[in-house]
């Protein structure tokens, strides 16, 4: 038996039992569809985020935090550290001449914000003016806040672009008067782009303002949550940690045996850390998607099983005008392959347009991920042949005889 006829004859079989085609289709167009979009998605999350931190996070920058170690300050269960002050840092640039300048940081988790009869909950982050600098972030449009204005504490504040387009729409905010609470804020810029963080935080979905106006105005607190200095040398990174680690334990009066009320992170801490989640994130995200096609591949089989038995009469047939068991046995598996990588493509021409139309909802680049089309065309194939090989085989051996 030929096999251009072997082909033609699969084809029309798939063609006659439509209604069994789409079901064998269907889990697998599910299946490839969930990889194309998750593995598309986690690439592009993973792409932005990295970006984002070689951004933030040089090879001349160490982040002291108060308390335990956070790369941006996250909430503590056991309330805020208070030991970490302006004036510990400003100790530390005066011993360490290889700090060239740095950045108190301050964060309000959630407050609301009001502009007329608008509002919504942003989070409040305080800054000096060098933050500019140290957080390589500056404004796409109108200006930084000054030194004067830190010193004074003044009532304005540079606002992210999503809380422009929830407070503003299409109004320009420039020298616009908010509500932080109750205090009045002025905005004198809106800031650079910057998508999400490593916590998964919109950073483009905030306020900053003067570290002193929040202090003062906002929190009536005297500590900082963390600082972030840049060095003039990278070399001497190792050095420079211990001696901020001893300057910080004599400030505070720890006990030699006392643990540290703060801790310091480096370029190498952050980058074992994103490896660490990298590792995790490449694993977790293909296994969940994987469930669904192992899924799709049990119903193609199944199914499979389901046409043999009900087309015993005609595989009989065909064995007693001359097919060989070959020839059975490469019908089934083409048709079973046909459907799973007809199923493949259409799930990744899903899964494509459900990476844009996601990109387009969370205001993040559309990133459609190679990995995740070389996947689905594999994967979508190997289904066919996995699920389809038991049922093909078990065609294949039946005795024209019995099945006439």
């Amino acid at each position: 038996m030929k096999k251009n006829r072997v082909i033609k004859s699969g084809i029309k079989n798939m063609v006659r039992h439509k209604m069994r085609t789409f079901f064998m289709m269907i889990g697998v167009v599910i299946g490839i569809t969930a990889l194309t979009l998750i593995i598309s998605l986690g690439k592009g999350t993973e792409k932005e985020v990295m970006n984002n931190i070689e951004r933030m996070f040089s090879a001349s920058n160490i982040l002291i935090s108060a308390g335990g170690g956070r790369m941006m300050g996250g909430p503590q269960p056991g309330g805020p550290t208070t030991t970490l002050t302006i004036s510990d840092i400003e100790a530390l640039q005066a011993s360490i001449p290889n700090i060239d300048m740095w950045d108190p940081m301050q964060m309000i988790f959630g407050r609301e914000v009001k502009y007329r009869e608008k509002s919504t909950n942003l989070r409040i982050f305080g800054h000096s003016p060098t933050a500019e600098e140290v957080w390589n972030r500056s404004v796409s449009s109108g200006t930084f806040f000054t030194q004067v204005e830190m010193e004074s504490s003044a009532r304005v504040a540079l606002i992210g672009e999503i809380a422009v387009q929830e407070l503003f729409g299409d109004e320009d905010p420039l020298n616009k008067q908010i509500r932080i609470g109750t205090v009045p804020f002025r905005i004198i810029g809106v800031l650079e782009p910057m998508g999400t963080d490593p916590h998964g935080m919109d950073r483009d979905n905030e306020i900053h303002a003067p570290i002193t106006t929040v202090m003062r105005r906002l929190m009536n607190v005297d500590y900082i949550m963390s600082a972030k200095l840049h060095l003039r040398d990278p070399e001497q990174m190792d050095e420079n940690v211990d001696d901020i680690t001893r300057i910080l334990r004599e400030r505070h009066s720890l006990a030699e045996r006392e643990p540290n009320d703060f801790s310091i992170m480096t370029p190498v801490e952050v980058r074992e850390m994103v490896s660490a989640a990298n590792r995790i994130f490449n694993l977790f995200l293909p296994l969940v998607a994987g469930i669904s096609l192992v899924v799709g591949g049990v119903i193609v089989a199944t199914l499979m099983l389901i046409s043999v038995n009900e087309r015993t009469n005609e595989i009989g047939l065909r064995k007693a005008v001359g097919a060989r068991a070959r020839d059975i046995l490469l019908q089934f598996i083409i048709e079973t392959t046909v459907i799973t990588f007809s199923g493949g493509v259409i799930g990744i021409l899903l899964g494509i347009l459900g990476v844009l139309f996601m990109a387009s909802m969370m205001q993040m680049p559309a990133f459609v991920s190679w990995q995740a089309l070389v996947l689905g065309v594999g994967f979508s194939f190997g289904v066919g042949l996995i699920a389809g090989v038991g049922p093909a085989r078990r065609a294949a051996a039946l005795d024209p005889v019995e099945t006439l």
